[in-house]
């Protein structure tokens, strides 16, 4: 299976900022499967450059991962309109890069920025493939509450594509269990969101290291120094912590590290100096190999967002790498994520925005080490057992082999045109087909008796069961002890007339009309059958079944079950209305000739056992 990923700020181990994705990626190479990631060749936190261009897309082999870096316009942090200038520059380069990217299975979206959702979502649409969308935060909610989105017809626009992107994906995967609360809410499916949490890769981080390498680069000798390591964005309420840091200038025993970069790095700088912080150190962004190392000189860390209502919803991925470093977290953020603190006893939680709240916290920690201590350990046995990025990665591939089946591989549009394909078609044929309806049900009833139709429950799209009908081509004849002969000895001459003709099928017609069957597609089987397929031999039933099909044009009864199949899952993949229209001429020439309308000694073909 190959899935490709279209991720704007995607980052390598080696790069500044979350390798949720990267680490995900490695997890389904583990897994045998392959994992391409379109990318920007601008880094979304320094915007600079990552990759040598070579052209509007370049290649890079990232471990093992390959990347393919699309141009993006260098304007992300200059201001709000040229943020979207970049955006919209990498969703337009990034439908290119996605288009050559080779076969794929699944087309994965992730938001925010909403922008490159879109361009997955076309990427998934010209190449019909299933489109999953990951929200890792909830926009454009957090850009209203935050205030950056104001203007009521953005607002309006970008509820709408919110709206339009949720109804359109395949499937919606969330980071949080607040997200898929807030999904439900909105009216989507219970069963059409996923919840694969933030996590960590816990042997990335070794909790008994000192980090006394850091400590002497940034000279922090034996300090109580605590970090924070992430964006340097207007979400992230770094003033608060500067505030705090200013509660604490005359105590020199304790150190702030602020380890990240973002568009409000420049001005926080500036505050910070004009504050005359000397306890306070930006070191800028380090690439995600140097942060066990960062954390591990550290004592304490911070995670803090503004005190907003939404961002009680999120988990935040400094969180998780704070526990699996076994430091404990000075949490400036309420709702879910302190659920997890406080379940792994692993921190303490201060009042979002009240810098006076967070210094005393910092004091404390300060001035009992030993507690700080055996809250990191408390948090990493706890991340560990519950949010194991490796135990994850099992669940994602899952989630990928589940999506990769799904019958929204199909496009809307590819299902309203074969539908009306399908009523243009038995309309007209059930009108000018009605008198021999009609002499056939006679014969049937002269000859074989009542009933005319034979009804059978058969599984359907999904494999949901309907009730198929066709035309009764054999007797009811019973041996001495009462029991029904073998179907090859009550099937007499008449009977065998209707199947070699075809036309025992044709009350299919109404379940074509019905919306349980189409004119072309695999063949309905037994129910009993369902459980008994491979998973690729299921796939058969992501696809309406239809009264003729490609395995009936390609051998019919002929064919053992495994041909069979293997050529009904071709047509799931490969399906159009030019094919079918293709098959219904084929299927017109097969009738005439009358081939493989049994197996020898069989009525039709041998039961389908399974494939043991």
């Amino acid at each position: 299976m190959h899935v490709l990923l279209i991720h704007q700020a995607f980052v390598g181990p080696q790069e500044p900022g979350g390798t949720r994705h990267y680490e995900l990626a490695q997890q389904m190479r583990a897994h045998g499967y392959q994992c391409s990631i379109v990318a920007s060749d601008i880094s979304y936190l320094s915007g600079q450059s990552v990759v040598q261009k070579t052209g509007l897309v370049s290649e890079q082999d990232c471990n093992g991962v390959r990347v393919l870096r699309a141009y993006t316009y260098p304007a992300l942090h200059r201001s709000f309109v040229w943020r979207v200038v970049s955006f919209v520059s990498f969703m337009c380069t990034s439908v290119w890069a996605g288009l050559r990217a080779g076969p794929v299975d699944v087309v994965m979206g992730t938001s925010p920025p909403i922008f490159q959702a879109v361009s997955a979502w076309l990427v998934a649409l010209l190449r019909r493939k299933p489109f999953l969308l990951e929200i890792r935060d909830l926009w454009p909610e957090f850009a209203i509450d935050m205030g950056v989105l104001k203007n009521p017809l953005l607002i309006a626009l970008s509820r709408w594509l919110e709206g339009f992107l949720y109804a359109r994906a395949t499937h919606l995967l969330v980071n949080s269990p607040a997200y898929r609360a807030y999904l439900i809410n909105k009216g989507t499916p219970a069963s059409k969101v996923s919840l694969i949490p933030n996590g960590v890769d816990p042997d990335m981080f070794t909790p008994e290291a000192d980090g006394n390498a850091i400590r002497q680069r940034w000279q922090l000798g034996d300090r109580f120094v605590v970090t924070y390591a992430g964006a340097l964005g207007i979400a992230n309420d770094i003033p608060v912590m500067l505030q705090a840091a200013e509660q604490l200038r005359d105590d020199d025993h304790i150190r702030f590290l602020i380890v990240g970069d973002g568009k409000e790095r420049a001005a926080l700088e500036a505050q910070a100096q004009q504050m005359g912080l000397s306890n306070v150190l930006f070191t800028g962004p380090q690439p995600k190999s140097e942060m066990p190392a960062v954390l591990a000189a550290s004592d304490a860390c911070i995670a803090i967002l503004q005190n907003i209502q939404l961002f009680r919803t999120t988990y935040p991925n400094k969180v998780f790498d704070y526990m699996a470093a076994g430091r404990p977290t000075l949490l400036a953020i309420d709702g879910v994520i302190r659920d997890v603190i406080d379940a792994a006893h692993g921190g303490v939680f201060v009042p979002p925005g009240n810098a006076a709240a967070l210094a005393e916290a910092v004091l404390s920690l300060s001035r009992n080490r030993a507690q700080a201590r055996a809250m990191g350990t408390s948090a990493r046995t706890y991340v560990v057992e519950h949010f194991n990025r490796q135990r994850q990665a099992e669940h994602f591939v899952n989630l990928m082999q589940d999506v990769a089946q799904m019958n929204d591989r199909r496009s809307s549009s590819r299902r309203l045109s074969k539908r009306i394909f399908d009523l243009a078609l038995t309309v007209p044929a059930l009108v000018l087909l009605s008198p021999l309806l009609l002499v056939i049900a006679l014969l049937v009833r002269f000859k074989l008796g009542s009933p005319v139709l034979f009804c059978q429950q058969r599984p359907g799209l999904h494999g949901k069961p309907f009730t198929i009908y066709k035309f009764r081509t054999m007797t009811d004849t019973r041996d001495a002890q009462g029991n029904l002969l073998p179907d090859s000895e009550r099937l007499p001459a008449f009977g065998r007339l209707l199947r070699s003709t075809s036309l025992d099928e044709l009350p299919e017609l109404f379940n074509v009309l019905t919306g349980d069957m189409s004119v072309v597609g695999p063949r309905p089987l037994l129910m009993q059958y369902l459980d008994r397929y491979t998973p690729e031999q299921k796939r058969r039933h992501e696809v309406m079944p239809g009264i003729t099909g490609w395995a009936q044009v390609n051998g019919r009864n002929a064919l053992s079950w495994p041909e069979k199949f293997a050529l009904e899952v071709w047509y799931v993949d490969h399906g159009s209305l030019w094919l079918d229209v293709k098959i219904l001429c084929l299927t017109v020439a097969k009738i005439f000739q009358r081939e493989g309308i049994n197996q020898p000694g069989h009525a039709t073909a041998q039961e389908f056992k399974g494939n043991s």
